[in-house]
């Protein structure tokens, strides 16, 4: 009987060592937290910029099975004359859950303008 009263009483954490492991753990997450949304805006943006990719590339096979350029993004989407869809409506939506924007006769010396912008401000584009 006196070992099983023993057992029990040396069994289990104290305070202590319950704080020291959470403080721990804090320093552990609080080094690491910093790192890891780094890495998730760095990701967004080559997302953004694959993206982009994709959908010029969908313009451009648009133009040559219709020879003409899409009036707008939603006409990516669409069966026309047997052609298409050339994307998903979602593919259509940046990393941040915007619409690109499209503009028809681009001003940049190419036939079209495809942009997005982050929401810390950077711009994304088929020009640049």
């Amino acid at each position: 009987m006196k070992n099983k009263k023993k057992l029990t009483k040396l069994s289990g954490f104290t305070l202590i060592e319950i704080m020291l492991v959470i403080v721990i753990i804090g320093i552990i997450v609080g080094i690491a937290a910093p790192k890891i949304t780094g890495k998730l805006g760095k990701s967004q943006s080559i997302a953004a910029r694959a993206s982009l990719k994709s959908i010029e590339t969908a313009i451009y096979s648009y133009e040559m099975d219709n020879l003409k350029l899409p009036d707008s993004l939603d006409d990516l989407t669409k069966t026309i004359n047997g052609n298409g869809p050339y994307v998903k409506p979602s593919d259509l939506q940046d990393p941040w859950s915007q619409k690109y924007i499209y503009s028809k006769g681009g001003s940049h010396g190419m036939g079209f303008d495809l942009s997005t912008t982050s929401p810390d401000g950077k711009s994304y584009n088929n020009w640049e």
